[in-house]
């Protein structure tokens, strides 16, 4: 009864507050506090600097918390369509801006600089170090990354856990938008570099990693609308019946389908810009594409 009446709450179509502010003031007040320190002791050009990726950061937050407070959120628990919108901005655009706005730098800062350095050596250093390095080697390895994202995005697509999502608003706000956010987080840096840290991934696997995904989100995008016959979500069939609810299934895999390419695009243009850059220019990458100039030996 509890998460019939939560549900209908969400579904009022109206504004709501999420808990998700209460984590996301948490997160700004340690920012700023960095930021504080950090642009105390930087010069005033990289203090703007510093500034616009706080700024960037309190913009990425604020668009997860509104995401989950505006009615858009009632709106995609009987329209499929404008819950698979939702989900692309919280895996490839929201990521994408925290990635540029470097949070862990003023994160680190926002600890006393003897604390900062107690906690690193214990962490590089500790007893546990074969723990915390293994798992600072897990979150940063490229492999990882593209698993984590390409396993997410399925996971939540499986009627069992999205019917899950839907009925109880906790597990949404909570595990399946968080969960969108971070794995898009760790994907976008295998190619898009967060300062001071370059990408995580060569360059043959970042386009591997692009492909991969792409191709993942094809692949669901048909099998939702093509071969299926009959809406796979309880919440849309209960919402708009079986036959409106498999049309609207169809029209959010054609946004799956068609919201790649404004993602996919601009970072192969990225990416083929790189190897030109690594290759000495145009001609000398398709030379090499195609075979007629080795690879340099390392």
């Amino acid at each position: 009864m509890s998460s019939m009446n939560s549900m209908n709450s969400v579904m009022s179509n109206g504004w709501q507050f999420s808990p998700l502010w209460f984590l996301a003031a948490v997160l700004i007040i340690i920012e700023e506090v960095g930021l504080a320190r950090l642009m105390a002791r930087s010069s005033p050009e990289r203090a703007k600097v510093w500034r616009r990726r706080g700024l960037a950061y309190d913009v990425a937050l604020a668009a997860v918390c509104l995401i989950d407070s505006s009615p858009l959120m009632g709106i995609s628990m009987s329209r499929l369509t404008a819950h698979m919108i939702i989900h692309i901005v919280e895996m490839f655009y929201i990521p994408i801006v925290l990635v540029l706005a470097a949070p862990w730098v003023p994160a680190m800062f926002a600890l006393p600089v003897a604390t900062r350095r107690k906690f690193i050596r214990w962490w590089q250093l500790g007893p546990s170090r074969w723990a915390t390095r293994g798992i600072s080697r897990l979150i940063t390895a490229p492999l990882f990354a593209l698993i984590l994202f390409n396993g997410t995005m399925v996971f939540w697509h499986v009627p069992r856990f999205f019917n899950w999502a839907m009925w109880h608003p906790w597990v949404h706000t909570w595990l399946m938008g968080p969960s969108f956010v971070i794995a898009g987080y760790l994907f976008w840096r295998i190619t898009l570099g967060s300062h001071p840290s370059p990408p995580r991934g060569t360059l043959r696997f970042q386009l591997l990693a692009v492909f991969a995904t792409a191709f993942m989100m094809v692949f669901i995008a048909i099998t939702m609308a093509i071969f299926s016959h009959a809406a796979w979500y309880s919440m849309n069939v209960a919402m708009l019946g079986p036959q409106q609810a498999l049309h609207d299934q169809q029209f959010a895999a054609g946004v799956l389908w068609i919201c790649g390419d404004f993602w996919l695009i601009p970072i192969l243009v990225v990416i083929v810009r790189r190897i030109i850059s690594d290759s000495g220019g145009a001609d000398a990458a398709f030379e090499r594409a195609i075979g007629r100039v080795s690879e340099p030996q390392s």
